[in-house]
């Protein structure tokens, strides 16, 4: 994390700001959200008067960083020190109105049209014109980005815009985060599978993991009051991409996850 530290005082308060931003990489996700709270927990040990959180250069948030977010906003609160969002970065304000958790971070709600659903087309995925790649690997932390990467290197190759990249990367990212802490009963030894497919009309992602079945429609809207640990990541999929299909005994469990090209926002 990169920190604003101020010298030792002896006083009880001291009348400064500190500032916050999530690194490496410019993202605040479940490989490192754990470490932003302990960052925040450290400059809250030294009495500021204020924290600031800055994510003008966050690349990307799930709901990991999410709930960091929250947990850092809560430990704020119970030590009498101001929370407030600095700059953002518009994948990050995107996620952010998208989880609802807007208005209790403090970001102002954008004026947009609400999202219509449109009927789920019938991909044909044995059609020819497809251009697919396929990446396999063992269950580890570290693979979540690595085939985050690879999504995101697809969805560039396939022409998505800046919007439907920052989308893609959150749906992706959630559906690997879950694969690796719901799906893999054998961690080190359980494989995740991504397949990234792409046409002229849409791409397509497909995580694929080897973990018992699951209700996927027990996932519900967010209370930002009662943030919970899990059920965030599959509504974030939803709400981030225009089809996501669930499959059971596959073996294990499939999402697929569809986003339209050339679809006007």
């Amino acid at each position: 994390m990169e920190k604003t530290l101020l010298p030792d005082v002896d006083d009880d308060r001291q009348d400064s700001s500190y500032n916050l931003s999530p690194s490496p990489e410019n993202s605040l996700c479940f490989e490192n959200a754990a470490l932003m709270v302990q960052s925040a927990r450290e400059l809250l040990d030294r009495r500021p008067a204020e924290l600031v959180v800055n994510l003008g250069n966050t690349k990307l948030i799930d709901s990991s960083g999410l709930r960091a977010l929250l947990d850092i906003r809560k430990a704020c609160k119970d030590r009498g020190v101001t929370f407030r969002l600095g700059s953002l970065s518009k994948c990050a304000n995107r996620i952010i109105t998208m989880s609802k958790l807007d208005k209790v971070l403090g970001v102002p709600s954008p004026c947009e049209a609400k999202k219509v659903d449109e009927p789920a087309a019938k991909i044909d995925l044995e059609a020819s014109g497809w251009k697919i790649s396929e990446y396999r690997a063992i269950s580890d932390p570290s693979i979540i980005s690595v085939l985050r990467e690879k999504a995101v290197e697809a969805a560039v190759d396939a022409g998505v815009t800046a919007d439907d990249l920052c989308d893609i990367q959150i749906a992706v990212g959630e559906a690997l985060t879950n694969a690796y802490k719901h799906g893999s009963p054998h961690k080190g030894v359980s494989q995740i599978l991504l397949r990234c497919m792409s046409c002229p009309g849409a791409v397509v992602f497909e995580v694929q993991d080897e973990g018992p079945p699951f209700d996927p429609n027990g996932a519900s809207a967010p209370d930002p009051q009662k943030m919970r640990d899990h059920g965030m990541g599959i509504y974030l999929m939803r709400e981030a991409m225009d089809v996501v299909e669930f499959e059971s005994d596959c073996p294990g469990n499939r999402v697929r996850m569809i986003k339209w090209l050339g679809k006007q926002s």
